[in-house]
Order: C-alpha cells, then structure tokens, then sequence
C-alpha cells in the first residue's frame, strides 16, 4: 500500500511541475509575443537534448562502480546474512572504502569519510532502494 501511494505523489507532482512549467512557458510567450505551443509539442521540446537527467545518470554509474568495488575488495563474496542482512560486503570492507566513522574523521583527520558514505552501500537490497 506505501509504495503505491509513493507512487501516486511521485507521478501527481511530476504531472503538477509541468504544469507549472507550461504555465510560465505561455507567459513568457505571451510577455514577449511568441506563438504558444500546444501541449503535446510543450511535451516534446522536453523530450530531447540537455533536458535529461545527466547528474542522475552519473550517480548512478558511480553508485553501480562503487557497489562492485566494495564486492572486490570484500574477495567477490557475498557475507553471511547474519553479518550482513543487506546482501553485501563485510563491515571492515565498507570501513576500507571510506565508510562514516566519526572516531576516524574528529581523531584521525579523514574528512573524506564525510562524502564518502554518500556513494557506498550495505550491499544489494540498499542499493536497489536508493535506486528506484
């Protein structure tokens, strides 16, 4: 039931942001007297060239590579699902990657343990629900 409610409010505000967008759209045209566009050709001008999701696409790629190095480092082994319940590598492995330790960023000075932790994941079942 969540997910399908998360759903709904995923696609209503995506629906709703168009709008808006058409909306400014035919103001500025009216502004500055341009022809408006119809809705279905508002649709295409969006379907092509920058407007694409290109900083998603790049988290993604980076998000898939880190996940598969992490399972490199780990030996190509998956742990047991009473370490890790995520389907993934060993805790030590995520600390050899740059995991979030606060003992080793205040004591030790590894600032980069800050953004880190923002591409590394438990293992498979955290990666594909940060993903979808």
């Amino acid at each position: 039931m969540p997910t399908a409610i998360l759903f709904v409010f995923k696609t209503k505000s995506a629906g709703i942001r168009l709008d808006v967008e058409w909306a400014e759209d035919a103001a500025w045209r009216r502004t500055h007297k341009e022809p408006y566009l119809s809705w279905s050709d508002f649709n295409k001008t969006h379907d092509h060239g920058w407007n694409r999701p290109f900083f998603t696409y790049i988290l993604l790629v980076v998000c898939t590579a880190v996940l598969v190095a992490s399972y490199g480092i780990n030996g190509w082994r998956i742990e047991p699902l009473s370490v890790n319940p995520m389907i993934g590598p060993s805790a030590e492995t995520l600390l050899k990657m740059g995991a979030k330790q606060t003992s080793l960023i205040v004591n030790q000075g590894e600032w980069y343990r800050l953004f880190s932790p923002m591409v590394l994941h438990a293992g498979l079942i955290h990666y594909f629900l940060n993903m979808t």
